[in-house]
């Protein structure tokens, strides 16, 4: 893995003023994909809809601060940490459109994210096995019986699989996305991967559960356990979760298990395959459990930037829990232009740049730098700054809220925020070192970021959303070698948006196509 692949990727995808005028792109409705998978011949394990709250502030759990004493992980567990990732939060219905909006922020509500977990006995009503998680009916379907974590623990290179009660593994159908975003929806992949998993992270901290991210993993056997199609759906994150068991699970008593024969419903009218995205991904795959360790310690030694410390929460009135806030949190689509206060730009930035528990960096690192276009903050004068660990550095005096319009695709969102921030990197540093597979988890840790800075705002009742960007415009503004990953605004909504709902106040419903 040279990264050359990643970076002609990249390039082809960067928005310019021209090549967002002259791509001549139509959406096409006969290949418009399910936002669901499906398998059709598998019974539902319904999940509980009274779901296990945490009671936990969401100010806290942001900030990185668990409550004293983890509960065991059972059914109930299971179900509002896989809600509050992946759930039903909204319905919407006009005519025959329907839409089901997601807890987790997606690019055009295209959810491109399928979510599997692999457990050990939880309690009778959930045996150990690999489970597909179904939203819409908020249901599980098994995949496979028995204890497979031993099996996931040898692909991914972590015995510490083999020890966790529940291990969430992410995947990505990348047409869900290229229908609309076309080659650039590779991209929203990760990033709606990342958002997800800030919602994971928050969910487990209030938990008081433990997760680690793992990027690394070898490709082929993850996704055989899954019965991935591996050109319709590929693997991006392993997930362990909670407290590990005394002993690690035993591998599976016939060897490598077989092939899944489960039928599932086409995720289009008909296959449409870009064998150029997937040569791009497939050049970052790792064949075996040397190749994941190689390729760790190479990203563990690139020791880029400190993160941010754990920040005490700011002293606001709200103990609004971790569940409120993913509830609330939705896109925002208009600002009032108000001020905020200095708090709702410093805590929330602190939140974006905490270090992720990860196998693709040490504690304390991160593979991002943060920008903010400063508009309208109390006590901090409008300009463009860099986020450092001990807090703002003034970069360019003076108002840039022109200008933060036009690198956001000229979208208003960018210049009518309170501030609108640059999550960035030193793209060429992190593929020279990591290859192919470190553009992913660039992309990732990206969307961890623009997940986890909506939290902290909607927690301190402003809004936010995540912006597409020019990305040669970004790098010129900032100056090299900082280039855009992804970009998100904040600022106080010009209306009041309604909550989603949980699974208790809404009925499951069966999508039929």
């Amino acid at each position: 893995m040279t990264g050359d692949l990643a970076r002609s990727y990249h390039e082809r995808t960067s928005h310019t003023w021209r090549s967002v005028r002259s791509s001549g792109h139509q959406l096409d409705w006969t290949t418009q994909p399910l936002p669901f998978k499906l398998y059709p011949d598998l019974p539902p394990l319904p999940l509980p809809v009274d779901l296990a709250e945490t009671d936990w502030p969401a100010i806290d759990a942001l900030s990185g601060e668990p409550p004293p004493n983890p509960r065991r992980f059972d059914r109930a567990r299971l179900a509002a940490l896989l809600f509050y990732t992946a759930g039903v939060t909204r319905r919407w219905e006009r005519g025959d459109r329907q839409l089901r909006f997601r807890a987790a922020p997606s690019a055009g509500a295209l959810y491109p994210i399928e979510t599997y977990v692999v457990v050990r006995d939880l309690d009778d009503d959930v045996p150990a096995g690999v489970y597909h998680f179904e939203p819409l009916e908020f249901a599980l379907r098994r995949l496979r019986e028995g204890d497979h974590r031993a099996e996931l623990a040898a692909a991914a290179a972590d015995e510490d699989v083999a020890r966790a009660p529940v291990t969430v593994v992410l995947t990505g159908i990348p047409w869900r996305s290229m229908w609309k975003y076309r080659l650039r929806g590779y991209r929203h992949l990760y990033w709606d991967a990342g958002a997800m998993l800030a919602n994971l992270l928050a969910i487990a901290t209030g938990m008081a559960e433990p997760a680690r991210i793992l990027t690394g993993f070898v490709d082929e056997r993850v996704g055989h356990l899954l019965g991935l199609d591996p050109d319709e759906e590929v693997p991006l994150a392993v997930v362990p979760l909670g407290v590990p068991d005394a002993s690690p699970a035993r591998p599976w008593r016939d060897g490598w298990p077989p092939d899944l024969p489960h039928r599932t419903v086409p995720v289009a009218p008909h296959r449409v395959h870009d064998p150029s995205v997937f040569a791009t991904h497939r050049v970052g795959d790792l064949a075996d459990v040397g190749a994941v360790e190689r390729w760790r310690a190479s990203m563990q030694d690139l020791r880029m930037e400190p993160a941010t410390p754990r920040r005490p929460a700011p002293l606001v009135a709200t103990f609004d829990t971790v569940e409120e806030v993913i509830l609330r949190r939705g896109a925002t689509r208009r600002y009032a232009r108000a001020c905020v206060p200095a708090a709702g730009l410093t805590w929330p930035l602190a939140v974006a740049a905490r270090d992720v528990d990860a196998d693709f960096v040490l504690p304390g690192d991160t593979l991002l730098s943060h920008h903010a276009i400063v508009h309208a903050v109390e006590h901090v004068p409008p300009g463009a700054y860099r986020w450092l660990p001990d807090g703002l550095e003034l970069e360019r005096p003076g108002s840039y809220r022109g200008e933060a319009t036009q690198l956001c695709l000229e979208q208003p969102l960018g210049g009518e925020s309170a501030y609108t921030v640059l999550h960035t990197a030193d793209l060429q540093r992190i593929l020279d070192k990591g290859g192919e597979r470190a553009y992913r988890a660039v992309l990732l840790e990206g969307g961890v970021a623009l997940g986890r800075i909506q939290l902290a705002a909607f927690t301190l009742g402003l809004g936010g959303t995540g912006l597409t960007f020019y990305d040669e415009d970004v790098t010129r503004f900032l100056g090299p070698p900082a280039e855009p990953i992804c970009v998100t605004s904040v600022g106080v909504p010009a209306y009041r948006a309604r909550a989603g709902s949980r699974p208790s106040d809404a009925p499951a419903t069966r999508l039929v196509r």
